[in-house]
């Protein structure tokens, strides 16, 4: 009789472990983004993530009452990752395009950023084809500037470089391999003009007003996914309601160097 009533028990307590364990897992927030964008998303020097997106992942988290487990993921792996199950959120300034809403979901819109040319300082170079006819520009593979840039530069004789992330980028332009780079204004600014290499280079005076990089930014989700979906779009109207995500860009940004959408 004792064996079948023990035998019994550890069913019955494997099971809850299991169930328990069940709970834990299903309690993990999985959230990637690429860790080399600030002031957006980046490591610190200790090796810890930090950011303005990291802020609203944490945040999020935290009022979902879900634990974030953070992977760090090339930016062009984002949407395939997603596919394949490998994380929840992709949160990673990534703009909601329509040719991304095919594949993917988005959350509402969070922000925008508006995109600038980086130049050498006195070179005179604008964002517009005629400027940079010959001449060699780079930006990120996957984002919204490389689109731009390949269907409105390209075509008239401009060499679009697209590079794994604007850090490599950024050696080549002071190295010479490149005249000039086009990403958001704030992450040129943090990721190159305000370090010591970047102190001959500026922003150039134009900014540049089109749909394709007027698009907001928002968080990826998996088509399907409704209802994280639509948990985290309830977490982040709190969150805009309660003036929260305006607080945390007065953390990293400039006047100007971020939008929010009109309500």
């Amino acid at each position: 009789m004792k064996t079948p009533l023990l035998s019994a028990a550890l069913l019955l307590t494997a099971g809850l472990m299991a169930s328990m364990s069940s709970i834990a897992q299903a309690k993990d927030l999985r959230i990637a983004t690429e860790a080399g964008y600030p002031p957006f998303e980046y490591r610190n020097t200790n090796g810890q993530l930090e950011g303005f997106d990291i802020d609203i992942g944490n945040e999020l988290c935290k009022r979902m009452n879900r634990n974030c487990v953070w992977i760090d993921q090339s930016f062009d792996g984002l949407i395939p990752g997603l596919q394949a199950r490998k994380f929840d959120l992709a949160d990673s300034t990534m703009t909601a395009t329509e040719a991304r809403k095919k594949v993917i979901d988005f959350s509402i819109p969070l922000y925008i950023v508006p995109v600038k040319l980086m130049v050498k300082k006195g070179s005179g170079l604008e964002p517009t084809a005629e400027s940079l006819k010959g001449k060699r520009v780079g930006v990120q593979q996957g984002t919204t500037m490389e689109t731009y840039a390949r269907k409105y530069w390209a075509p008239k004789g401009v060499n679009v470089v697209a590079y794994p992330s604007y850090t490599n980028a950024f050696v080549d332009v002071t190295a010479g391999r490149l005249d000039a780079t086009f990403q958001e204004a704030q992450s040129a600014v943090e990721g190159f003009l305000n370090k010591p290499e970047g102190k001959n280079y500026e922003l150039a005076s134009m900014t540049l007003d089109d749909t394709i990089l007027n698009e907001p930014i928002a968080l990826g989700i998996r088509k399907g996914n409704t209802a994280l979906e639509t948990e985290v779009n309830k977490t982040l109207k709190s969150m805009e309601a309660d003036g929260t995500l305006q607080k945390f860009s007065k953390k990293y940004f400039a006047e100007g160097n971020i939008k929010f959408p009109a309500p």
